[in-house]
Parts: C-alpha cells; structure tokens; sequence
C-alpha cells in the first residue's frame, strides 16, 4: 500500500502551491540541478500582498498557535502592511481600515480579550516565581492597558489570598513568589545542606535579580522547608 502523509498546515507565508512543490525532470536531473545550485545564494522570500482576506487568514493562523494581546497582533499587521505598501504600492489608508476591522471581528468572536490574557499571562508569571512589579512590567511591555494591568494586578493577589492556607493569608503574594522561584531553581533550602551556606550569597543575588527585596530574599533563603509549605499554598492554588 502506498505511503499517505498528511500535509502540514502552514502559515500563510509559507503557502505554496503543489507544481511548486513537484520535481521536475528524471531524478538523477534533479540531484545534478541540486548539486550545482548549492553553492548559489538563495534568494528572500517576497512579501506578500496584503488584503483584508490575507489580514484575516494571517490573525486566525497567529492566534491559533499564541495568546496574544490585540497591541501584539496590531504590531504584527502593521509589518505586513508596511512590506506590502513598500513592495506592492498598497495604499495604507485602505490597508489601516482592514487592519482594524480585521482586529474588531476578532474582537468580537472572544479571540483576542486583553483582560482575559492580562490575567492569564499574571497568573502563569506568578507560578513561575515572577515578583509583582516584575508582572506589571510584563503586561505593560505586551500592549496591555494600564488599567486592565491594575485590575489583572488586583485579581491575581485576591486569587492568591483565597487559594492560601489559613495560616498565611493575608501576606504579600511577592513573598509567595519568591519562595517559588527559590523551589525552581533549587536555592536556599532547596540546595543540597553541604553546599547551602557557601551559596547563600548567590542565592540571595539570584532572587535580587528577580526583583525581590532584600528582607524577602534573605526570608525565602534562611527559611526552612517546612516554614515554606504553607506560603507555596499561595502560588500552588492559583
């Protein structure tokens, strides 16, 4: 039985069509042509020709594959457009009114939502360890709105409150933090005891670098296990 492969879906950069795809010539041609042609410089792809149909297709590939903000995905857009009004003459009046309408219908379908993203974005930066401020920035460099950065802000340490064990709730989120980030990179008490004091020092440097304080860095590094377990309960329940 024949072999079937299935094709790969591909961007719309990369759509070729299938006599671009097919050898021409007998095959021992076709090894001679690749053999002389190595050494040639192969030449950049053309920009394609921007069209809202092309803007369309090109936000549904993207979102399909990345959460993004809508500011993302405008940044994205206005570089096709700029290629197609340098190469084609595209008039970017026209192209800017199909950039936007192409970012409302996402809009509108629930493909893009800043506030949802904001959100999501906060709460995966928070497991990985990230201090607030850290985050805030994030959001900010991402296109995101001061006021969906407050909120998403607000929301993340509420979440953070209600997910901790008794015991802990109430303490500042960016201590929770900063123990988890101490947990993924294995410092402090999570070091080896042979090896632990002699790395303070570093450890201390490590979580500074990540935006930490110094009363935060030297709480998560002197403490113990077991003093950690229920801060994480913070992080780990979000």
């Amino acid at each position: 039985m024949a072999d079937m492969t299935q094709k790969q879906r591909q961007s719309p950069e990369n759509r070729t069509s299938d006599d671009e795809n097919k050898s021409v010539g007998n095959a021992r041609f076709s090894t001679s042509n690749r053999q002389n042609g190595k050494n040639k410089q192969r030449e950049p792809n053309r920009p394609r020709r921007v069209t809202r149909d092309y803007l369309m297709n090109y936000a549904t590939w993207y979102l399909e594959r990345f959460a993004a903000s809508r500011a993302r995905l405008e940044k994205l857009m206005r570089g096709k457009i700029r290629l197609s009004v340098a190469e084609y003459g595209t008039d970017p009046e026209e192209a800017e009114n199909w950039m936007k309408s192409v970012l409302a219908a996402c809009e509108k379908a629930g493909f893009i939502n800043d506030d949802a993203y904001a959100m999501g974005r906060a709460r995966s930066l928070l497991r990985k360890g990230k201090a607030i401020r850290v985050i805030a920035a994030d959001l900010s460099a991402r296109g995101i709105a001061s006021h969906q950065i407050d909120h998403a802000i607000k929301e993340l340490k509420a979440e953070a409150d209600q997910a901790a064990y008794e015991e802990v709730r109430g303490t500042d989120p960016n201590i929770a933090a900063a123990a988890a980030y101490a947990r993924r990179r294995r410092l402090g008490p999570w070091r080896r005891p042979d090896i632990r004091d002699e790395k303070r020092e570093k450890d201390m440097a490590a979580l500074a670098r990540q935006g930490f304080g110094y009363d935060t860095a030297t709480r998560i590094i002197n403490s113990d296990l077991d003093e950690l377990a229920d801060l994480l309960s913070m992080i780990d329940g979000i």
